[in-house]
């Protein structure tokens, strides 16, 4: 069973969330249809490798709560993942029911429904260390939430005044409302994380930082969108995705005009987000991709490319982009693969990927492939006490990813203060043992 959605015609027109959700009837009759499988493929699938026939056998057994609690084991943001992750190319792409008619388990839809009806766990004990998560992405909200799971004092300093990082401004309403995101953050102060905007560390390196915290998390992803070089880049209408989503999507702008001709390069997740979102605005949309329609379908979601194109998302396949023309304002683009060819458009979107920013703070730590920070096995950079994960460790990758990234960051953050106390532990030992010898030397010298 396929999560319902609302019809074309409103879609088209509207940011309101295109999948309703299933009702508690359909995501227990979907719970059904899944055969427990002995080897689950589908947690193979899963990046987080949660326990997916464990939370829908419970679930189906009438245990809400006990199977958000098997989620978020590995995952601590349901809600959002089960609204956004690429289910078909991980969990549900490996489920073995795929072979049938029917086609796999629809595992995202009855993880969302989940995630929806239960509250978050109740609030610990804050009297352990105190731990700076510095960026409020997925990777950061993940460890910041196990992390306070287990009574460590969190707190989340978040450059900008918005949290959520690219969950927040980088997907459209449609795909994940806000207050979905607004519902977890909440749920995160609940458990007594400490939020803090606007927080510029400034001149500050990261060795004071790290003095200040018994632990400190990096988690502030990759933020400069790459720049497409050709001739015309510099003219006006010329923008970035990133810029047009998070305008879009933090600001409110009308970033596109009704029946503005908008061309959007690259066909990835982020440029589909632009084409659907410029289509809601009532722009007239050609998405152009250098990969062909195969390959393509390969790489993103089959269901996202189809909706897509139900919506009137107009492609061009297997060309690559060589030329902007325009006086001031761009009027059309030049492409080519056998043969030239050229749009007309008013604006064009570039969604050709992500890139490392300048950031002062963590450049002396950047000694990675690509500028990544480097960390060891644990996630942990050269700094002992200072740790990293997600994009700004591997490069962009999917949510769940971060998220993952973020949940092992966070248990290795555990096993080294665990481990430091230990050896704190002993060094008192020591000194103990020391004044015990002193003071009976003494007392031995004062019988002399």
């Amino acid at each position: 069973m396929k999560v319902p959605i609302i019809p074309l015609a409103e879609r088209k027109t509207t940011f309101k969330e295109v999948e309703t959700g299933f009702t508690k009837e359909q995501a227990i009759t979907e719970a059904m249809r899944c055969i427990q499988c002995p080897v689950p493929n589908c947690v193979k699938g899963c990046p987080a490798e949660v326990n997916i026939p464990s939370f829908i056998k419970i679930f189906r057994e009438g245990d809400t709560k006990k199977a958000a609690d098997i989620i978020r084991e590995k995952n601590f943001f349901p809600s959002i993942c089960g609204r956004i992750c690429q289910h078909e190319k991980q969990c549900e792409g490996n489920c073995i029911l795929n072979k049938t008619k029917e086609g796999a388990v629809c595992i995202g839809g009855i993880e969302r429904y989940i995630g929806d009806n239960t509250p978050y766990p109740e609030r610990r004990n804050l009297a352990g260390k105190h731990i700076a998560i510095i960026g409020s992405g997925p990777s950061g909200l993940s460890a910041a939430a196990y992390l306070s799971q287990i009574g460590m004092h969190v707190t989340v300093l978040e450059g900008t005044n918005t949290f959520g990082g690219v969950i927040k401004y980088g997907v459209p309403e449609f795909r994940l409302p806000k207050d979905v995101v607004a519902r977890e953050l909440s749920g995160l102060q609940d458990l007594g994380i400490d939020f803090e905007p606007n927080s510029k560390i400034g001149e500050e390196s990261l060795e004071q930082v790290s003095k200040r915290y018994d632990a400190v998390f990096i988690g502030t992803g990759v933020g400069k969108a790459r720049i497409l070089d050709i001739p015309g880049s510099g003219l006006k209408g010329v923008m970035s995705a990133m810029k047009f989503l998070v305008n879009l999507n933090q600001s409110g702008l009308q970033m596109v005009a009704p029946n503005e001709k908008l061309a959007v390069i690259g066909a990835g997740y982020v440029g589909m987000d632009a084409a659907r979102s410029a289509i809601r605005l009532g722009g007239n949309v050609t998405c152009i991709t250098t990969e062909t329609e195969e390959q393509l379908k390969q790489r993103i979601s089959l269901k996202d490319f189809e909706e897509a194109k139900e919506e009137d998302v107009k492609f061009i396949f297997g060309v690559k982009v060589k030329e902007f023309l325009g006086t001031e304002k761009v009027e059309k683009l030049i492409y080519e693969n056998h043969v030239r060819g050229e749009i007309d458009c008013d604006k064009v979107v570039c969604a050709i990927g992500q890139e490392h920013d300048e950031d002062s703070l963590k450049a002396p730590l950047r000694t990675g492939k690509d500028g990544c920070i480097e960390v060891n096995e644990m996630n942990q950079t050269k700094i002992p006490n200072v740790f990293a994960a997600g994009d700004c460790v591997h490069g962009p990758k999917t949510v769940i990813q971060a998220i993952d990234s973020g949940r092992k960051t966070a248990e290795s953050i555990i096993k080294y203060l665990d481990g430091k106390m230990a050896s704190e532990a002993l060094g008192m030992k020591h000194i103990d043992e020391s004044q015990q010898v002193k003071k009976i030397a003494d007392e031995s010298n004062k019988d002399i």
